[in-house]
């Protein structure tokens, strides 16, 4: 990368509080296209370097300041760029990629609440922003609101109540092929602000025994100093 930007260490490379993801997407928005591939390259080498030098124990440990992080970024100044979309592409599908390659699932399940007014923008942007990681992204909500467009049923997220029930039957399934195929995915339980339970965590933390599955649950709003719930795999020693 051209000085004066240069990418940071993992895991800083997705640090929401720094919005670490912004700023190294608005570095490759400012570059020209010659100089942008260049920069990719390199930034792909040195996420890789970086990955392939962790043990298990750590690289694991990163995977779930990857996802998170991608996460909580969205909440924190977050803007969709054509750099953005690149540099996570190359920092955390990089790594995602080095993960894979290691014989790791992630498991991301995510059980928060918002207004109606964000659900939709929140809907757009986060199968875009875990995509580009690598991960698919699954969850009631978003299927609701497929199948509503599948059929072209007007209404938007304002209509997605009507077909709720169909989005959880189809998350689950699919959450369930991603199971058998051993594919990492991030399960998105948005629920809408009006008091209705969310998921069990029984459901959440369902393949903490699987081999070599990392399982993260989030049911905290993606605020500075919340928790999350990191189940290792087996054999796996997180790092104090």
């Amino acid at each position: 990368m051209s000085a004066p930007w240069s990418p940071p260490p993992l895991p800083g490379a997705w640090d929401y509080r720094s919005r670490a993801i912004v700023a190294g997407g608005a570095a490759l928005d400012g570059m020209a296209p010659e100089q942008r591939a260049g920069a990719l390259d390199r930034l792909r080498e040195h996420i890789r370097a970086q990955a392939s030098a962790l043990d298990d124990n750590r690289l694991v440990a990163v995977s779930t300041f990857m996802v998170d992080d991608l996460y909580k970024s969205y909440f924190h100044g977050f803007r969709w760029t054509p750099g953005v979309a690149d540099y996570i592409g190359a920092t955390a599908g990089t790594f995602t990629d080095v993960l894979t390659g290691r014989g790791f699932v992630l498991n991301y399940v995510v059980d928060n609440t918002v207004g109606d007014a964000h659900l939709e923008p929140l809907l757009t942007y986060m199968p875009a922003i875990f995509g580009q990681a690598g991960l698919l992204t699954v969850g009631p909500q978003l299927l609701a609101l497929r199948v509503l467009e599948h059929d072209g049923v007007g209404g938007g997220v304002s209509a997605l109540r009507t077909a709720l029930a169909e989005g959880h039957y189809l998350a689950e399934q699919l959450v369930l092929r991603c199971h058998r195929e051993r594919r990492s995915y991030v399960y998105l339980n948005i629920e809408f602000d009006d008091g209705t339970p969310g998921l069990p965590l029984r459901t959440a933390l369902a393949q903490r025994e699987a081999e070599r599955t990392i399982v993260v649950f989030r049911n905290e709003p993606p605020i500075v100093g919340s928790e999350l719930i990191v189940v290792p795999p087996p054999g796996i020693t997180l790092p104090r």
